[in-house]
């Protein structure tokens, strides 16, 4: 009896702990992926990078190589000038599957707001929406 109350138990933890590891490798928050995208700058990982990435960034970042003559991996790479420490973070705001979350640049010391949509259960970061509202605050027209 007491054996049997020790397996449950042990199959419990087993299943709690690899439900809080999946949700780790999910990026299950939009912290967590910008987290994930900064380790594979790093790394210059571009494979881990895509992952991290919306479909519309994704997109967006594979027009730009075509127009400069390079492969989708090689601008990924060669784009990084990776800080040598995670940026700081504040403020993550989630709004069903959208999400913003404030990341600070040092070499304005300011804020910026950088959106996240969530994809097939994952966030993903929407550079091409950051880069549109950049835009916009510009006075530029909207990148397609």
């Amino acid at each position: 009896m007491k054996n049997r109350k020790i397996a449950t138990w042990c199959v419990a933890l087993t299943i709690a702990l690899a439900v809080a590891g999946c949700s780790l490798l999910s990026h299950s928050t939009p912290t967590a992926t910008l987290k994930a995208f900064y380790e594979a700058s790093k790394k210059k990982d571009a494979t881990a990078m895509k992952k991290t990435l919306s479909k519309g960034s994704l997109d967006m970042f594979e027009k730009q190589a075509k127009e400069q003559g390079k492969s989708f991996d090689d601008l990924l790479k060669s784009d990084q000038n990776t800080p040598d420490k995670m940026p700081e973070t504040r403020n993550e705001k989630i709004s069903g599957d959208t999400a913003t979350l404030e990341v600070k640049n040092d070499q304005t010391n300011k804020w910026d707001t950088l959106p996240f949509v969530k994809e097939d259960g994952e966030w993903k970061i929407a550079f091409d929406k950051f880069i549109n509202e950049m835009m916009k605050g510009l006075g530029e027209p909207k990148i397609k």
